[in-house]
């Protein structure tokens, strides 16, 4: 069986290399993007399992992303974790509204991260 591929979007370059060690520790194979546009030609290279999205980013905007996606059919159920810092009920049901799985708020911490994803994938298609 191949790799789970998660790839992770987000302006702070450090934010995705930290998030990156984390999940490829949980076994996953991970890819990285700092923008949008930069995640275009991973998603049209890979077959992502999961992805981590932040919402502000420069450019086209995390929640704008995901609504684009969900028109896709190829990504009309892919999970989508949001990640941010920006953590009102406002941003939580916006980020759900546009097609969100669930709403990660940063800072988190492994444990957080490996619930997040466990509750939007099945448990058992974790990697062992």
């Amino acid at each position: 069986m191949s790799e789970q591929i998660i790839i992770v979007i987000d302006d702070e370059q450090s934010f995705c290399d930290v998030v990156g060690e984390i999940l490829r520790s949980f076994g996953f194979e991970v890819y990285t993007a700092y923008s949008v546009e930069g995640a275009i030609p991973l998603l049209e290279k890979y077959e992502p399992s999961l992805i981590v999205l932040d919402i502000m980013m420069p450019g086209i905007d995390g929640l704008t992303f995901i609504q684009h996606l969900r028109t896709r059919p190829r990504f009309a159920e892919l999970p989508i974790i949001i990640s941010s810092a920006k953590y009102t009920t406002k941003d939580h049901g916006s980020a759900l509204d546009a097609g969100a799985d669930l709403f990660l708020p940063k800072p988190f911490s492994a444990g957080d991260l490996r619930q997040a994803i466990e509750t939007v994938l099945e448990k058992d298609k974790m990697p062992q």
